[in-house]
Parts: structure tokens; sequence; C-alpha cells
């Protein structure tokens, strides 16, 4: 069932939902809901695809408890599992049965009815959807309506986010355990493969100045650590630092395999000659890799329409260092949106 009219909902209410729940809200009735929010460890956004709702005046980043409503998406096609909410100290799950409004990424609606498995209650998102950003959809602001048999109306503001986080990419092969020649012409190693680090090969030293140096999270930093292998001894690990709206960022270390604890460096990301990056010099925002390329891409943009931002393209060459290759910027956030590799060409290397 779908209608494209902000007034859907009392439609799909009076169809869907049963004469004793419709009795049940008419009496009076002191009762309420005991709606309850998510403990963090209780959502785990760092495997597949997902939609999340925390509590507006929360940070999902900071706060212990800050969700309220989540979804997974499941296969190509991000198929819906059974979203759940905290009533008490129960899981329930629920199941969307009507939507409303202009279709969004992730298959978001502004409007959408949830019906509970279990008994006859509902509940009704309300929400405002950003554009599609990379492969996340920030919901701006919104409303959870929750409506029980004998119990008062419940709603909560919401913000939230749909999005993906990417599979590890498979360990490199054995044959590539050795590098074959010197460095080819442009000068980056011969031997560069990407790997999914194991955690027990991550020192918990290594994590700790990440977070001492950075700030970056250790429950971001838990999603895994990716390494790029620069020689039999040396590589290169992306670790995630922090996951924002819309966005994240990593930052880069420099390892000696045998003993990363005591023998890392933190690499850092140059600006053309003239400017200031928007960034942190260790912080990459949006990391994405042309292994074969051995380059690495940031997209940093300046607000959640996308419409402003830097694009910037870096190669890592035969020590292990960041050049910089490529630099675009669109300083004015002017609601016109254009992908982010064709902002203005600030610097271009040779």
């Amino acid at each position: 069932m779908t209608c494209d009219r902000p007034g859907w909902r009392l439609a799909a209410l009076a169809f869907l939902l049963s004469p004793s729940l419709a009795l049940a809200q008419a009496k009076p009735d002191d009762g309420r809901i005991d709606l309850k929010l998510f403990d963090r460890a209780e959502v785990d956004r760092s495997k597949g695809c997902s939609i999340a709702l925390w509590q507006a005046n929360r940070d999902p980043d900071k706060d212990r408890y800050a969700f309220i409503f989540s979804e997974a998406l499941t296969g190509q096609n991000n198929t819906r599992q059974p979203a759940r909410i905290k009533i008490g100290d129960q899981i329930l799950t629920m199941t969307r049965v009507a939507v409303g409004g202009k279709a969004g990424g992730y298959g978001l609606h502004p409007y959408q009815l949830y019906k509970l498995a279990q008994g006859e209650g509902f509940a009704v998102l309300e929400l405002k959807l950003g554009e599609i950003e990379g492969e996340a959809v920030e919901i701006e602001s919104g409303s959870l309506v929750l409506s029980l048999p004998g119990k008062q109306q419940f709603r909560a503001s919401v913000k939230g986010g749909a999005g993906c986080m990417s599979a590890a990419a498979p360990p490199p092969p054995a044959q590539a355990a050795a590098p074959v020649g010197g460095a080819p012409a442009g000068g980056a190693p011969a031997q560069f493969t990407r790997y999914q680090v194991r955690p027990a090969q991550v020192p918990r030293a290594v994590l700790a100045q990440a977070e001492k140096r950075y700030g970056c999270n250790p429950e971001v930093m838990k999603m895994g650590v990716t390494g790029f292998q620069m020689s039999e001894e040396s590589a290169i690990w992306e670790i995630r630092c922090q996951i924002f709206n819309i966005q994240g960022n990593s930052v880069f270390a420099l390892v000696y395999l045998p003993d990363p604890a005591q023998n890392l460096s933190f690499l850092t990301f140059k600006a053309p000659p003239g400017r200031k990056r928007t960034s942190e010099p260790a912080e990459l925002m949006s990391p994405s890799w042309d292994v074969r390329a051995r380059t690495v891409t940031g997209v940093a943009l300046g607000r959640s329409t996308g419409d402003c931002g830097v694009y910037e393209r870096h190669r890592v060459n035969e020590a292990g260092e960041f050049v910089l290759v490529e630099y675009r910027e669109k300083e004015a956030c002017d609601g016109k949106t254009v992908k982010p590799e064709q902002f203005p060409l600030v610097y271009r290397g040779r």
C-alpha cells in the first residue's frame, strides 16, 4: 500500500489498525509506553547495510544510549529485515507495511508505517531525507510515533542515517608475499596489495596512539584495520577513526610488521601550495582506494547537501609516503550540486 500525500497516515491507520486498538485509544488512559534507547553495543552497523534512527538530542558517536530504531538491509537489492525497537527490557521487531511520499535512497520514504510482529502495535515514521552522498543518506530530522493498545501514544524526535559498510577485502595471495623487482616507473613500490589485518595482529598500543593523537573512537576502530603491503616487513595500515552523520574518516600508519607497536609512523596528507586542507593533516575523509594505481581518494563535503567541499587524490610513493596528485575544491555552498570529481581544479601533480 503506497500513497504520495502526507494525509496517507490517517487512511493507512484507519485501514490497518484493528478495532480493539481504535477503541483502546479512544478511552482515557494514563498508561505510558516504556520505549527505551538501545545500548550502543546492541546496534552494530559495522557490517553490511542498515538504517538507524537516534534520539535527536543525542550523539550516537559519543553517547552510549542514543539509538531508538534499527533496520538491517541485506543482499544486492537491500532487502529489509525486521526493524527493531526496545520497550522495557524487550527488543521487539516490526515490519514496514505502507509508505508515502517520494522514494529516496535505500528505499526510504518521508512517511513509513510499521506493524509490530506481535500484538496490534504500530509505528509511524515521518522523516526529512537528505540526498545520497556516496554510500550514505542522512535523515536530517523527523519523528517516530508509537501506538500500542491501552497505552498513550509515544512520540520521539529523531535523526538518523542509512548506509553500507564495505565488506573486508580478502588477504593477499601467498605468492605475493615477497616483492619482485624494484620500484616501477613513477616511484611506487612494486608490491602493493590490500588485505584485512586480523585483530590479533593489531597491538593495543597502536590503537591507543590513534585515540590519543587524533581522537579516534575506540568503537569505530574495532570495525577493523585494512593493510596495504609495501614489502615483506612493512605495510600501510588504514585505521577507521570516526563516523559522522554522512561521512567517516581514517588515519594511516606506516608500520614495521615484526613489531608495529614500537616501530610505526602516522602519515600525513599535503595541501596544494598556498592552501590549507579542510581536514586535519593526518586524516582523510571517506577514503577510497585504487590499489592498482596505488592511489587513495578522499572527499570532505562542506555540508550534507554535497554542494561544496574538497576532492583530493594521493599516491603512495616508494618510501610509503602520500604524494598529492590532484586537489579540487568547491568553496561556494550555493545549492548547485555536482560530483566531487567535478569540483573546480586547484592543483594537479606532475
